[in-house]
Order: structure tokens, then sequence, then C-alpha cells
């Protein structure tokens, strides 16, 4: 998509058109990837969640696919149970970082 996520966040936030945030990261090219934990990519989702905030963004979050966790079943690959609560933690800690300073 672009690599300064944070200025597209910025431009679309602006005009209000920022419903709901959908946190994914991936390696590799349009062509060619895989998901990532959201702390592996090259994402940085601190200039992200720093951008939501300038825009006025208080609405949800969620996170999207997530590489399965060993000990969680592969029924729906990109939606384990574990590896969601793992996604869920990491942007809670980031949200509350960036909203509550």
């Amino acid at each position: 998509m672009t690599d300064d996520l944070p200025s597209v966040i910025r431009h679309f936030g602006k005009q209000g058109k920022i419903f709901f945030v959908h946190f994914r990261d991936v390696d590799g090219t349009a062509d060619n990837f895989v998901e990532t934990w959201h702390d592996e990519g090259k994402t940085d989702f601190i200039a992200c969640l720093q951008a939501y905030r300038e825009v006025g963004f208080e609405g949800p979050m969620r996170p999207d696919h997530v590489p399965t966790v060993e000990g969680d079943s592969n029924e729906h690959p990109g939606y384990s149970s574990y590896g969601r609560l793992y996604a869920i933690g990491y942007m809670r800690g980031l949200r509350d970082a960036v909203y509550r300073s």
C-alpha cells in the first residue's frame, strides 16, 4: 500500500473517513507475502497510532489475520485464537501508550 502509512492515516482521518482500524502486517511483496506478528512486520504501529490520535480517531480497532500459534487449531488459518489474544494485547498496549500520553 505505502511505506508512509501515517500520512495516509492523516489524509483520510482529517476527512473523517476512517471508521474502524484493521491491524495487519505482512512480510514480502504484494504478489508474494506472508502475514507476520504485528511486532515483527515493517509497519511502525506507534507512528500509526500517533497519527490516529492526531486526527481524533476514537473508533474500534481489531486485529486482522495472525499466524497460528503452537497448540492452537489451524482450522481457520489466520484466525488462531491464541494469536488473536496476543494481537489484542499488543494493540491495547500500543493504544494505551499513545492515547494516554
